[in-house]
């Protein structure tokens, strides 16, 4: 098991790559590594993590985050937007994860989709 935090995203989504771009630079402890859901690393190691369809979490011991909790790791362990921090704990869950949904669902309609995975291995 790894020591880092692993991030999967969608690597073709266009949003999700952009995201992971400035997660990279604002990761300045290099907590988390990043995996594209399409990747035979997460395939093969991750065969548990089913119905992923744009982002999730895995913490150093294994322990997986979805939706609109994984949103929340990610900006708790990184220290940034407070604000979506404390919008995301205030409001029930089937609330946050009914606007992750709904942006979820539409993201390749409103920011497009690559053909492969843009994020290159020497960014991550």
């Amino acid at each position: 098991m790894s020591k880092k935090e692993i991030i999967i995203v969608d690597g073709k989504c266009v949003l999700c790559n952009s995201i992971t771009k400035w997660l990279i630079k604002k990761d300045k402890n290099k907590i988390f590594e990043i995996a594209s859901l399409e990747s035979e690393y997460i395939k093969k190691n991750f065969q548990n993590i089913y119905n992923v369809d744009s982002v999730a979490v895995v913490d150093s011991f294994g322990n997986v985050y979805q939706k609109s909790l994984a949103i929340l790791y990610i900006l708790k362990k990184i220290n940034k937007l407070f604000w979506i921090q404390i919008l995301i704990k205030l409001l029930p869950l089937f609330f946050t994860n009914f606007f992750y949904d709904l942006v979820a669902k539409t993201r390749y309609k409103i920011f497009g989709k690559y053909d492969q995975c843009m994020i290159s291995n020497n960014d991550i």
